[in-house]
């Protein structure tokens, strides 16, 4: 008991304050039906939105101590950064719309909360909420209802990367190491300023790097200069 580290009550677990009456309105833009055309649309246009495709996407993983390594992980990234940035990050309360408000302050890529319907675009960061998956059809990715699938599954594995930072589940480390089997790319935080290091230690002992979140951004930004 005596090595088992400090966790903060829950009260004091808040991102950042809470969004003002206004500001919920201003999020959410109002449009005429009579304004959406659907012709010419495929069913995939429809669902996904697909307006481009993508060769892969980088998913960023993190649960307990997580919110500070991604933060940190953000801002190191340039704001011509060619691939889309999944912030996977559990958040008890589920807050998704607090979190994408304090990562865009820090962050030179716009911000989004993802949601099902929705397509990929490059040099943006989404915010997965629960019960927000993902499919791919050919180079285009979209956003989904959250199925029995793993979001690291969907991933096109020659051109993605999955990254492992503090509180990540260490059930999804094998997950992880078969992208990296088929040509992905996978990290962890290293150990050092992690406050649950679990699924970085299983990366470590499968000969996988391990680096700072600010490091993990510069090689994600060499490999895809």
């Amino acid at each position: 008991a005596a090595d088992a580290p400090f966790v903060p009550p829950p009260a004091s677990w808040a991102l950042v304050d809470e969004p003002t009456e206004s500001e919920l309105h201003a999020s959410t833009p109002v449009v005429a039906l009579s304004e959406i055309s659907t012709e010419g649309l495929s069913l995939l246009d429809l669902e996904a939105g697909a307006v481009g495709t993508v060769d892969g996407a980088v998913l960023v993983l993190a649960g307990i101590g997580g919110p500070d390594a991604v933060r940190k992980l953000l801002a190191a990234l340039p704001p011509d950064f060619p691939r889309p940035v999944l912030v996977q990050l559990r958040l008890d309360g589920g807050r998704y719309d607090n979190l994408v408000k304090q990562l865009a302050r820090v962050s030179s890529l716009p911000v989004e909360l993802a949601g099902p319907g929705q397509a990929l675009l490059p040099a943006t960061v989404y915010v997965l909420p629960d019960g927000v998956g993902l499919v791919a059809d050919g180079r285009v990715l979209a956003f989904a209802e959250a199925a029995e699938g793993d979001v690291i599954d969907a991933l096109p594995a020659g051109d993605s990367a999955v990254l492992m930072l503090s509180g990540s589940d260490p059930a999804r480390v094998d997950r992880a190491l078969a992208l990296a089997a088929e040509g992905g790319r996978v990290a962890g935080q290293s150990l050092e300023g992690c406050y649950d290091p679990a699924a970085s230690r299983l990366l470590a002992g499968r000969s996988l790097p391990l680096a700072a979140p600010a490091e993990l951004a510069l090689s994600l930004t060499e490999r895809w200069s």
